[in-house]
């Protein structure tokens, strides 16, 4: 789907529900796997007075390959939204303080990490061998933290004692 695709499929599904708004062409961003558009009421267009700019309205994403619309907000950035939809195919994803792991690689330290999800998940010793023995057979295993920015310490430590892991978005718990 091009640019142009896109803006019509914005057009008809969300701007034509909002009486006295438009998209504001220049401000389109283009991103790997969707476009950002953004839109303003008519009188904020015309005069650029920020007094007269609404509220509220965040970037709509369309995906490239379906279509899909995704109206946002303006609690976070256009990047942030297109990362949660890359990462998990929700831009209202948020990251959570569960962990997949799935796999190793050669050399990787058993023993360590075995330590690691006993001392940053509250499991006891066995259950966090059990989750390290799966792994060594590429059989998936999740676990939980104390919350997400935990998590993600934990899932990079898993990876560089080389495990295969990934900490879930709330959309694959």
């Amino acid at each position: 789907m091009n640019k142009i695709e896109a803006r019509e499929i914005v057009s008809q599904q969300v701007i034509e529900k909002y009486e006295g708004f438009s998209l504001m062409d220049e401000s389109t961003q283009e991103f790997a796997t969707c476009f950002a558009f953004y839109y303003q009421n008519d009188q904020y267009i015309k005069s650029r007075n920020i007094l007269e700019m609404s509220v509220g309205a965040g970037p709509i994403l369309v995906c490239k390959k379906s279509g899909a619309v995704f109206e946002t907000g303006s609690a976070h950035s256009a990047e942030h939204y297109v990362k949660a939809f890359e990462s998990c195919g929700d831009p209202f994803g948020e990251l959570t303080e569960h962990i997949l792991v799935f796999g190793w690689k050669e050399g990787a330290d058993k023993v360590a990490a075995t330590k690691l999800i006993k001392a940053k998940s509250g499991l006891n010793l066995r259950d966090s061998k059990i989750i390290i023995d799966k792994a060594l057979k590429y059989e998936e295993s999740r676990f939980s933290t104390e919350n997400s920015e935990e998590s993600a310490f934990v899932s990079e430590e898993l990876s560089r004692l080389g495990f295969e892991c990934k900490q879930l978005w709330s959309n694959q718990c």
